[in-house]
């Protein structure tokens, strides 16, 4: 598996408010980061966190769905 990385600055405050929507949001920073990319979501990654998505995959994916709907909505919103 080939792994890529995006690196892009932010500054404190953009920082903050990205990871707080994404802890409302309930997935992890990474992810939240991905969708407003356009890009998927990686799900959880830990071992612990494996067993959840393991029991929860569908629940992650619509999750990440309703997700995306509602940045839809907020950046329509502003634009």
């Amino acid at each position: 598996m080939t792994t890529e990385t995006i690196t892009f600055r932010v500054d404190a405050a953009e920082r903050a408010e990205i990871a707080a929507r994404a802890e409302r949001e309930k997935i992890s920073l990474s992810d939240y980061i991905r969708v407003r990319l356009g890009l998927r979501g990686q799900g959880p990654q830990g071992e612990e966190d494996a067993v959840v998505a393991a029991a929860g995959d569908a629940d992650v994916r619509a999750q990440l769905a309703d997700h995306g709907r509602r940045l839809d909505a907020l950046e329509a919103e502003r634009g």
